[in-house]
């Protein structure tokens, strides 16, 4: 299917349909096949907003050089799309101010529940305990892949408007 927005900006669809075309021509000339084509993620991952909140923020050492910010949301509870921080969502808090590249990592004892260790996501100072943080273009597949019960948290909620 055709790519979604994320932290990386995509081509229009139009871009896309052009690249086709150019190839359908090149292939079969002036007959040209009948073509179904898979929206995917474009179609609704701008849709989805997954809603966490933050849990905890600490520092591995006093010499550490990145905060880690934990949320009550993680890899197996939705974001399993972060394994090897492949998808990088675009995320908003209510926060505003100096930020400071930190790590984002989910609320079980799983060592594997780091979302963003290798790229940093800059996140308010004022960040606390309590706040929310937005993950946005959250609306392809994070619900589907929120294990049952994992470690004892429960599944994502769905809320449709």
């Amino acid at each position: 299917g055709f790519p979604a927005n994320y932290i990386t900006r995509t081509n229009e669809l139009g871009v896309y349909a052009e690249e086709i075309a150019r190839f359908l021509h090149e292939d079969f000339g002036e007959e040209l096949p009948e073509v179904i084509i898979e929206p995917g993620r474009s179609l609704i991952s701008n849709a989805g907003v997954l809603v966490s909140e933050v849990v905890l923020i600490s520092r591995k050492s006093r010499t550490a050089l990145h905060r880690w910010v934990f949320t009550d949301v993680g890899k197996f509870s939705g974001l399993i799309e972060t394994l090897d921080e492949a998808i990088k969502f675009p995320i908003w808090t209510e926060k505003s101010g100096e930020g400071e590249d930190c790590v984002i990592a989910g609320p079980t004892c799983d060592s594997a529940d780091i979302m963003y260790e290798h790229h940093k996501y800059p996140l308010p100072l004022n960040l606390a305990i309590g706040d929310r943080m937005y993950w946005l273009s959250t609306g392809a597949y994070t619900t589907t892949y929120s294990a049952i019960e994992f470690n004892g948290f429960p599944p994502l909620k769905d809320y449709y408007i």
